[in-house]
């Protein structure tokens, strides 16, 4: 008997407990599904947002036809500009381009379009405040001209502004001391834009090339800002030449034969270029026999100015006699490292 009652109260505990877990985990299926449910709505609504505003995203980013089109009659009218053809013939074809490629700048869309099929100088400032489009053009007697526009887009009003730059390099008496607008431009096609700020002022200065003529090649370092009322003036007192003061603009004539580098190192923070002299003494001043001396000078920002530097290295320094080893007799070396370390490597 003692048994038997012994068991019975267990059975009973036994089934009031099973029924009790039935319950509970009946209440935890429901609001697990509950659960499973509600994130799934979630997942399925942050999903269909991603991609709605993806593919939105990704309309905006995409050219329009019209600056598409409008890119092709570009490359088609700029390639008709040659060195085989007659005078006359590029001028017309020069005007006809201008004046397409003004109309197509005007549109807002247009500062973000590439113009990569376009084969000119196109380069933005830094800040994304305004690219300048440059090209030149070569005449019968050997000489050329430039052209360009310089287009500026406010952030703001999502507008551009488009100014068309008109080379009168040839009638400046003193270039390197002018004042120059867009009316009244050092012509160059210009490769590298570097911007630098002093008192809440900011300068941006142009790395440009001009083909001058059959036997000289000029690079140029120019000096811009804008004034108050927006628009760009070219050429500000603020690059050093040695034994002359500060120049508005410098530049640099040589052989048409020879080549020379000028750019802007952004790891060393320096307008780097190569010294240029003649090859022979008797040609001082003679540029057609200029070219580099294997020598290198630069520019360094400081309070405002481009300070001259001359004969600098601008190899990156060596540490020890490690950076002189070949990679392959360094991985020899390292290799032993743990037993012989012959040379302490």
């Amino acid at each position: 008997m003692e048994q038997k009652i012994y068991k019975k109260p267990i059975c009973i505990v036994l089934n009031v407990t099973s029924n009790k877990n039935k319950y509970v985990w009946g209440q935890s299926n429901q609001r697990n599904r509950q659960s499973a449910f509600t994130n799934i709505m979630l997942k399925y609504f942050v999903l269909s947002y991603i991609i709605f505003f993806g593919f939105y995203s990704q309309s905006l980013a995409q050219p329009s036809q019209q600056l598409i089109d409008a890119e092709g009659v570009l490359v088609q009218t700029y390639k008709k500009i040659s060195r085989f053809a007659s005078d006359s013939s590029n001028s017309a074809h020069n005007s006809h381009f201008i004046t397409l490629l003004d109309s197509v700048l005007q549109i807002p869309e247009s500062f973000l379009y590439p113009f990569a099929d376009l084969q000119l100088g196109n380069v933005y400032a830094p800040d994304k405040t305004f690219r300048i489009l440059s090209w030149n053009m070569i005449y019968s007697n050997g000489t050329y001209e430039n052209f360009g526009f310089l287009q500026t887009y406010n952030k703001t009003t999502k507008k551009v502004t488009v100014y068309a730059l008109k080379d009168k390099s040839k009638t400046m008496k003193t270039p390197m001391l002018a004042v120059c607008n867009p009316d009244l431009w050092y012509g160059a096609s210009y490769y590298m834009i570097c911007q630098k700020k002093y008192k809440g002022q900011i300068l941006y200065t142009l790395i440009g090339w001009n083909p001058h003529s059959t036997f000289t090649q000029k690079k140029i370092i120019e000096t811009l800002k804008f004034d108050k009322s927006g628009k760009p003036v070219f050429g500000f007192p603020t690059i050093e030449l040695k034994g002359k003061g500060f120049q508005r603009r410098i530049i640099f004539e040589y052989s048409s034969k020879n080549t020379m580098m000028l750019r802007y190192d952004e790891k060393k923070d320096l307008i780097v270029f190569d010294h240029l002299a003649p090859s022979d003494f008797r040609y001082e001043g003679v540029y057609e026999f200029y070219g580099p001396d294997f020598s290198i000078d630069a520019y360094k920002f400081e309070r405002g100015k481009w300070r001259y530097m001359s004969d600098i290295d601008i190899r990156n320094p060596r540490q020890g006699i490690k950076d002189y080893i070949p990679r392959r007799i360094k991985v020899l070396f390292k290799k032993k490292q743990t037993s012989e370390n012959p040379l302490g490597l």
